[in-house]
């Protein structure tokens, strides 16, 4: 994900969470771990949580089964 695509996504979220506000540093502090990750995927999986929580999502509630998800795949691996 390059950081416009960051910028979309945190646009999105406040979009639906009106309580959801960012600025350049949270910006940037968002991009730094999301970097590594899909767009479409971390968006994807936005969408899902929107459908199911009524509190704005954190980096983790995103990154969930993407790829890249370091935790998945060392579970995986582990099976």
């Amino acid at each position: 994900m390059n950081k416009k695509e960051s910028y979309k996504l945190m646009d999105l979220i406040q979009v639906y969470y009106e309580k959801f506000q960012f600025d350049q540093h949270k910006l940037d502090a968002w991009y730094m771990v999301l970097q590594k990750y899909s767009y479409d995927k971390v968006q994807k999986n936005l969408l899902k949580f929107v459908e199911e929580s009524p509190h704005p999502p954190k980096i983790s509630d995103l990154i969930q089964n993407s790829p890249g998800n370091v935790i998945s795949l060392i579970f995986l691996n582990s099976i």
